[in-house]
Parts: C-alpha cells; sequence; structure tokens
C-alpha cells in the first residue's frame, strides 16, 4: 500500500434528522427527449445560470488532486443506501474532461458516484458543470466542500496539501488559501513520516487522529520503534482511549527516564524599545509591538519558532456536513 492511499476517508450519508439541515427540494433534472436518450449529457438545462445536466456515471472520472482517494466500504454502503432510499439531495459538481471530448472529470461528489457504481444505486446523477475550472482548481473546490462537512479529517487534509506542495505551491501559499497557519501546517506533515503499518491502522478510523497526535507517534516510531508506534495507535484507535492518553503514553515512551525536577532559574528581562522579552524559569512571556510593514516579515519568523519548539496545537472543532 503506498503512503497516497492511506488517504482513505469518507463523508458518512447526510441524515438531515442529526444534522438538523432540512432537505433540499426536489431536484427536477433535464430529461433528454427519447430520440436523445444516448447523450445524456449533450444538452444542459439553465438554473438560475448554472449549467445543470443529467450525467450517466460511465462519463465521469476521478480528478488526480482530489482531496479524497479511498473510501471504505461501509461508508460507500451508508452512501448508497441514503441515495436509494431519498434520492439526491444536492448537484455534484464536475469539469469538463481536459483531455477526453464528451466526458467529465469530477469536483466534488465522488462518494456519490463510487456508490452508486459499486451499489448500482443510480445509473446518472444531477451535476453542474463548471467550465471555468482547470482540474487543479476543481481540487480545491472539493477541498473546500468537504471542509464544510464533518466527517473531513487530518489525514485527508495532509495528503492534499502534499498534492499541491508537488505542484509547486509553497507552505506559505497553502496557508494563506486555507487560513491555517504554517505552524499547524507543518504538523500535517508527520502522516507522510508514519510507517506503513501504523498508516493502515489510521485508515480505518481516521477521525481519531488529528494531526499532532500523528506527529507523535511519527516520534515513537523514529525514536522507539515503528512497532510500538503501531501498537499504540490500535489501542488508540479500537479502545477509546483520551487523547490525553495517547500523549502521555508517547511522552512515557519517549522519555527514557524521567526527568529530575529542575530548579527554578532566576528570572531576566530583556527590554527592547518596541516591547519586552521576560524569562521566568522555561517559561517565556513577549510583550511587542511590530510596525504594519514589518509584520509579515514578524509572522514568518514566528511561525519558524513556533514550527521548531511549539507542541500539539488543539484540534478544531467538528462541523455540522452537507451531502456529498
Amino acid at each position: 500500500m503506498g503512503v497516497s492511499e492511506a488517504m482513505d476517508l469518507a463523508a458518512k450519508a447526510h441524515q438531515p434528522s442529526l444534522s438538523g439541515r432540512s432537505p433540499l427540494p426536489a431536484f427536477k433534472p433535464f430529461t433528454p427527449e427519447p430520440a436523445e436518450a444516448g447523450a445524456q449529457s449533450a444538452k444542459p438545462t439553465a438554473e438560475g445560470g448554472r449549467d445543470i445536466r443529467q450525467i450517466s456515471l460511465d462519463l465521469i472520472e476521478e480528478n488526480p488532486y482530489a482531496p479524497r482517494e479511498v473510501y471504505a466500504p461501509e461508508v460507500l454502503r451508508e452512501r448508497a443506501d441514503s441515495l436509494r432510499a431519498n434520492g439526491q439531495y444536492d448537484v455534484i459538481h464536475v469539469i469538463p474532461h481536459p483531455e477526453k471530448p464528451d466526458r467529465f472529470m469530477i469536483a466534488d461528489g465522488w462518494t456519490r458516484v463510487t456508490a452508486c457504481r459499486v451499489h448500482k444505486v443510480l445509473d446518472t446523477l444531477a451535476a453542474q458543470v463548471h467550465h471555468d475550472l482547470s482540474p487543479l482548481q476543481a481540487g480545491w473546490m472539493g477541498y473546500n466542500q468537504n471542509e464544510s462537512r464533518e466527517q473531513h479529517c487530518d489525514l485527508d487534509r495532509a495528503f492534499f496539501f502534499d498534492k499541491m506542495y508537488a505542484q509547486g505551491m509553497t507552505q506559505s501559499e497553502v496557508a494563506k488559501k486555507t487560513g491555517i497557519s504554517q505552524t499547524q501546517l507543518s504538523f500535517y506533515t508527520a502522516f507522510r513520516k508514519l510507517p506503513e503499518e501504523t498508516l493502515q491502522i489510521i485508515r480505518i478510523n481516521p477521525g481519531r487522529f488529528p494531526a499532532y497526535i500523528a506527529q507523535n507517534l511519527a516520534k515513537v516510531a523514529r525514536k522507539v520503534s515503528e512497532d510500538k508506534a503501531s501498537s499504540l495507535a490500535s489501542i488508540f484507535s479500537s479502545n477509546g482511549q483520551s487523547v490525553n492518553w495517547m500523549i502521555n503514553q508517547c511522552s512515557l515512551l519517549l522519555e527514557k527516564e524521567p526527568r529530575s525536577p529542575q530548579k527554578q532559574k532566576i528570572g531576566k528581562v530583556f527590554r527592547y524599545s518596541n516591547g519586552v522579552l521576560r524569562q521566568k524559569g522555561l517559561q517565556f512571556d513577549l510583550s511587542i509591538e511590530i510596525d504594519e510593514a514589518d509584520q509579515d516579515e514578524f509572522n514568518k519568523a514566528l511561525d519558524q519558532l513556533l514550527n521548531k519548539f511549539g507542541k500539539h496545537p488543539a484540534p478544531a472543532a467538528p462541523e455540522v456536513a452537507p451531502q456529498e
């Protein structure tokens, strides 16, 4: 199994009773005239200025920049059951395939496409065709849609960001596009450093493993053993231990012997014309005013410093999920 295959999370079927979100009005897709039945994607219908079509699933292909890649069987089964019972709530989003005339590439909705294919639910899906997006831009559209779904996890984000880096984007550019600081982005790189066995465990229950847990496991794999990292991941995934338990277990393994209590150091104060830095023992308190013209450079330097010395930022709170 390659590292790229570790992106195995799909959003669960949208359930209005759980999210509190009412179903959209029944969608009325374009129905071709009988003489045009073999050309389901050829004729669009205008809906609010959008190009909406009923497209055969056989004409839709994957996007190499998709924010998700592999989908768990139980997720596909849930989505198939939802589509079979309730129909299609939202249109999927596609772009014309850049290399294959009369075919399409997915932007958002691949879970539904795959569920319909695997479980033979529908032969066509209502889709909005975006004519002004490249495959890379379509990938970002899918990412942004997934960010509003509660099942989007750090494992998905990590390997999507790696795809963007491979296309030449810098960490600073990804930070501006996502609103995630460079310090936090650095934690996502831990997933690619994990051994394959640990990644396979995370794939089963990826929502349990935020990026800072992956970073701790990567340290255990590197400094202790890969077997220890996989064993911890397996226990944490299946037995429901708390995040604090996981972090403490990693810390115990990383410390060969308990740290001896450190003597309290005499405090120091460093004064500057625009602020002050106070050190008391192991604690540093900084209060400084930065000119507007220097703020970008200061933020970059601060990100680099925190990236080196900061520890596991808190995970973001989950959000309610629309249908994918």
